[in-house]
């Protein structure tokens, strides 16, 4: 059986079933939980946007909830309409949610044809935006597309994140790199060690609810610092998207999902900062700061050898530094996770369309907000 949720209130009726599903599913991550897909509607769904969320529930097993597919419908250029997972902006692994065990080319096949193949009369939407799907995913849309062959498919591999599996021990994961690259990482260790520069790994279990916030605030000003003085626009560059990320992080620090690992000096200050998620024996480094000033220290090596100590020292299997392929990750023996961005469409027009639809919105946008804070940087040097 399908259902369509299309409000917040009947989201919210669902949300038991939803964070059992979440337990339940395979390969299941904090993306696609409960609390970052809503308060990502709470904050972010536009006025002419509408909540298109596929429950599929099993007519034999009592109704049990087996698969959501969390879509939102979009316009662009006033009246054509694109489908998309929620929260496609800041999530690095989007995907349906499936329990463990399911038929997951049926659950595939439903969720589909009730997008493209029913309610001819009125369309549900004239283009499909997929971002940071996994190669298995595009292969189960590649193969349902080609049995239905009315529907086109363009892809690329976009957002790609970079992971590695974890050792027993510290000492092993060592073992990974040359005698130049282990006596690199901890000549920077013991740099720090020895000016009092400390680790400190802060969630839910060893830390109070203020004084996470106090770090978080911090972490946000560390952030923007580092970006801004780059003349780039860093992630938390305006109040509603601050403000989503401290209710998310928050909600999720809650739940126990999240940790704020930190470097503080002998002072006391905090210099480097990492949101990390920690679900399914899996540590995910989502975003990184750290004070320029302190560079000297290499606080970004230190902090995130200490995060990986501390993700063996709780025997989880895997780090995950999320999407971009910043040059660090890979020195760190990272290697590449494929995710692809798929288009879905009838009509070839529209396709192109929407891809100058992104481009005004993204790289326009970006772009903008570069050169006012390269300017506001010329002009604060030259103020005097």
């Amino acid at each position: 059986m399908i259902k369509i949720i299309q409000n917040i209130n009947e989201l919210e009726s669902i949300e038991s079933e939803w964070n059992d599903l979440f337990e339940e599913s395979s390969g299941s991550n904090v993306f696609q939980s409960f609390d970052w897909n809503y308060i990502w509607l709470k904050h972010f769904l536009r006025k002419n946007d509408n909540i298109f969320i596929i429950a599929v529930y099993n007519d034999k097993e009592n109704g049990k909830l087996e698969a959501i597919a969390p879509f939102f419908i979009r316009r662009f250029f006033l009246f054509l309409k694109s489908l998309m997972f929620i929260s496609y902006d800041y999530s690095d692994y989007l995907d349906i949610i499936i329990r463990k065990n399911c038929d997951k080319e049926k659950i595939y096949v439903e969720i589909f044809n009730t997008v493209l193949l029913k309610n001819k009369s009125n369309k549900i939407a004239d283009i499909i935006y997929l971002k940071q799907v996994s190669k298995k995913t595009l292969n189960l849309i590649s193969e349902y597309l080609q049995k239905i062959k009315k529907i086109s498919l363009n892809f690329k591999e976009s957002g790609n994140c970079y992971y590695f599996n974890l050792p027993d021990n510290i000492e092993e994961y060592m073992k990974r790199f040359n005698s130049k690259q282990r006596y690199n990482i901890l000549k920077r260790v013991e740099k720090a060690d020895d000016v009092n520069i400390k680790y400190s790994a802060c969630s839910s279990v060893n830390t109070y609810k203020s004084l996470f916030e106090k770090y978080l605030n911090i972490f946000f000003e560390l952030h923007q610092k580092r970006w801004q003085g780059k003349g780039k626009r860093g992630v938390f560059y305006n109040d509603d998207i601050k403000s989503f990320f401290k209710e998310l992080f928050i909600s999720l620090f809650n739940k126990n999902r999240i940790t704020l690992s930190t470097l503080k000096i002998n002072d006391g200050n905090i210099i480097a900062s990492a949101v990390c998620f920690d679900y399914a024996d899996k540590k995910q480094i989502y975003l990184p700061g750290f004070d320029t000033a302190y560079s000297g220290y290499h606080p970004g090596i230190v902090l995130i050898y200490n995060d990986i100590k501390e993700s063996i020292n709780k025997k989880y299997k895997e780090l995950d530094f999320l999407k971009g392929g910043e040059e660090y990750k890979q020195r760190f023996g990272a290697v590449k996770r494929e995710n692809y961005k798929l288009y879905l469409y009838k009509n070839k027009i529209y396709f192109y369309i929407y891809k100058i639809n992104i481009f005004f919105e993204n790289e326009v946008k970006e772009k903008t907000v570069n050169i006012v804070n390269k300017m506001l940087i010329f002009f604060k040097k030259n103020k005097n």
